[in-house]
């Protein structure tokens, strides 16, 4: 039997291969767990925890600007932590975790349990994604809940007829499912861009299960941890999604000046 790596054909023993994809399967399942009690979740997190609006962050710019904008405006409980591990990271078992950490956490507002946020920092690999959405939305999703998806490309990968030295970033497109009927609160995504990684996995999912669902896409040229480009997704605070969930503005601000500040000096002090 032939199996493809990279594209590249290879010749193998049929027991080894199932040997081989067991334990690869193995080493690379995503489990969610609650940290709080080291015991792992026996269903899905929506199953557990029904939501009507569902805020996930990925990438360390995105979860910059939810932990200073939202975060700090409630009381926010975590229900549950993915682990998980691929080439790329391992995530932190660690309870007080830092910008430089590689981690994907779930929190629900204690004042209204059926708001619910996702901080993910770490890569999800494209073997791991399907598993991740199973472990988060259930095999069978609600469909009156409301998801919003946040995230960074690099402006390199953003496609248009323009000269890109014309573009002034960071800049947000946002890309909906069907189903989302709101007004966004940036301009479309327009073809033939392509979304990729987790944030693409979430958006299919959506489609599919026709959940409106709404991915706003901050392409900047910093990639790393960086004031400007989490603030570049200021306007989703006026989304029906967020409305109501950031108290303080100027103080939210401050807030994320003085975390990009520690991030820096905790930068200077491991390189």
């Amino acid at each position: 039997s032939n199996m493809t790596f990279h594209g590249e054909c290879v010749n193998q023993n049929p027991d080894k291969v199932a040997l081989l994809l067991s334990f690869v399967s193995c080493v690379r399942e995503v489990r969610l767990f609650r940290r709080q009690t080291k015991t792992s979740l026996e269903v899905s997190l929506l199953e557990k925890y029904p939501c009507s609006k569902f805020v996930i962050a990925i990438g360390n710019n995105a979860v910059a600007f939810l932990s200073s904008f939202v975060m700090n405006s409630g009381v926010w409980e975590e229900v549950g932590c993915a682990r998980l591990w691929n080439e790329w990271c391992r995530t932190t078992d660690a309870v007080h975790l830092s910008p430089a950490d590689a981690f994907c956490v779930f929190y629900h507002l204690k004042s209204n349990p059926s708001v619910l946020l996702c901080q993910c920092s770490c890569y999800v690999a494209e073997d791991q994604q399907y598993q991740w959405l199973e472990k988060v939305f259930g095999s069978c999703p609600r469909k009156n809940m409301q998801v919003t998806v946040l995230t960074c490309r690099h402006v390199t990968d953003y496609k248009t007829s323009e000269s890109t030295s014309s573009l002034h970033s960071p800049f947000l497109k946002a890309l909906k499912t069907e189903n989302f009927k709101e007004p966004p609160c940036c301009s479309l995504l327009e073809q033939p861009n392509i979304v990729h990684d987790l944030p693409a996995a979430v958006l299919s999912y959506c489609q599919v299960w026709k959940i409106p669902a709404i991915l706003y896409l901050c392409y900047t040229d910093v990639m790393k941890l960086d004031l400007i480009t989490a603030g570049a997704f200021k306007p989703v605070l006026s989304s029906r999604s967020l409305k109501g969930l950031v108290k303080n503005i100027p103080q939210s601000t401050e807030i994320l000046k003085k975390l990009m500040t520690t991030n820096e000096i905790q930068s200077n002090i491991y390189t």
